[in-house]
């Protein structure tokens, strides 16, 4: 029977490359877009910050216009005029009152900023747990593949032997179809125990392009935030990033109301004007001829405290505070949500940790039954008391407790970096800088 071609085991060494679990989160950390877009969100929010602080700041304002301009006025008798209108200005406008809209877009835009900077540990500590997991998926599909591969071996030699004997007349051959038929069984598990290595192996390279290890370090257990689950749920709301965001956008909303308030009270400014005309409308005067000069120039300058104050302004006012209010309620909501979510998955990581743990210690006694029940079964099948269908019996029970030692032993490891991400420390507790 030939083997798909899907990829030769052969050729895997020089693709892959060996990295410890730690390794591999830094270096996704440093490289993965994920994080480049929400380092890219905070330098925006820094920036939106710099542009309200400018409302703390004076406006300063130039201007000067030319051409030409043919006028009629009663100062030159209704008869046309043809010159070069030159207008220029300098105007200093410093806001002193606001409705307080500036102090509240800064306690926004600083809030904003915290939530920005906590969304990029927020995740990075997801993509931490993702490549973990990618991690030791392929650990673990890579141990079930190879115990797949030592049962076909297992039943192609009982094959082999119950061929034997039906050739030599001493067995039956329906003891043969069925061993056949467990052979293919056993070729097929194989196969796809081959299929979910290769996916595993790919989506690694999908977190860390260009590293997909193949002989990585098994990961070791460390110290657990807290020995209890209320202590590990406390824990959990204190540090859990997605919380901080959470709060840093409600913060940002109540800021954003009060800013929405700032419409209904007037704003004050006081305003310095400097300017000069020459030719405007054909009007000047000319102090020395105390005639009509049409080339004559005039300028001067001004300090005036300007209020304004918008009585009605369709409604927007009005709408733009109630639709605050409502993203204040949104927010709020959302905590609600998140603080629920990670409540019951660090519950959840909690039960999965220790009944792991508990079941390996029963799944080891199993496998050691069933290996020595395998030998036991070996020898008296020599003996003629044991037929070759009783011995795929208990090795088909003995290839089942190793699958689930392997099973159970990754859930065990990927529940211990469940409880990390969701009580804030795995970046910690891996020495993982986000740089």
């Amino acid at each position: 029977m030939k083997r798909l071609p899907i990829l030769s085991l052969s050729l895997l060494p020089a693709l892959l490359s060996a990295m410890t679990i730690s390794e591999v989160v830094q270096n996704t950390i440093q490289t993965h877009p994920q994080i480049k877009v929400k380092q890219e969100s905070l330098n925006v929010s820094k920036q939106r910050l710099t542009q309200v602080q400018a409302g703390y700041l004076p406006s300063v304002d130039l201007s000067y216009s030319v051409g030409p301009e043919a006028t009629k006025t009663p100062a030159n008798a209704r008869e046309e005029a043809r010159m070069t209108r030159q207008e220029a200005s300098a105007t200093l406008t410093q806001n002193v009152f606001a409705g307080l809209n500036t102090v509240y877009s800064m306690k926004e835009r600083k809030a904003l900023i915290l939530s920005a900077g906590k969304t990029v540990e927020e995740s990075a500590n997801s993509l931490a747990l993702e490549a973990t997991t990618a991690y030791l998926d392929v650990l673990k599909t890579r141990e079930l593949y190879d115990i797949a591969k030592e049962n076909v071996a297992v039943h192609d030699k009982y094959l082999k032997q119950i061929k034997e004997k039906v050739d030599a007349g001493i067995a039956r051959n329906s003891d043969y179809e069925q061993t056949l038929s467990r052979y293919e069984n056993a070729r097929a598990a194989e196969y796809l125990a081959q299929q979910n290595y290769f996916i595993a192996v790919y989506s690694f390279e999908r977190i860390l392009p260009g590293v997909a290890p193949e002989e990585l370090e098994n990961p070791v257990i460390g110290a657990i935030p807290s020995d209890d689950i209320e202590g590990l749920v406390d824990i959990a709301m204190k540090n859990n990033p997605t919380i901080d965001v959470s709060q840093n956008d409600i913060k940002a909303s109540k800021a954003a109301i009060g800013r929405a308030e700032a419409a209904y009270y007037p704003s004050a400014d006081i305003v310095a004007k400097a300017y000069w005309n020459d030719s405007v409308h054909g009007v000047g005067y000319n102090t020395a001829t105390n005639n009509n000069d049409l080339e004559s120039e005039d300028s001067g300058y001004s300090g005036m405290l300007v209020i304004n104050y918008n009585l009605f302004n369709g409604l927007y006012d009005s709408a733009n505070k109630q639709a605050n209010q409502h993203i204040l309620l949104q927010q709020n909501s959302t905590l609600a949500d998140a603080k629920l979510f990670i409540k019951a998955n660090t519950k959840i990581a909690w039960v999965k940790y220790n009944m792991t743990k508990k079941q390996l210690v029963y799944i080891d006694k199993n496998i050691d039954a069933s290996a020595k029940t395998v030998a036991d079964y070996r020898q008296e099948n020599e003996l003629g008391r044991r037929s070759i269908i009783d011995l795929l019996n208990i090795e088909l029970e003995y290839n089942n407790a190793k699958n689930r030692k392997v099973n159970a032993n990754y859930d065990n490891l990927t529940a211990y970096y469940e409880i990390l991400s969701h009580t804030g420390k795995m970046l910690e507790e891996m020495n993982v800088v986000i740089k």
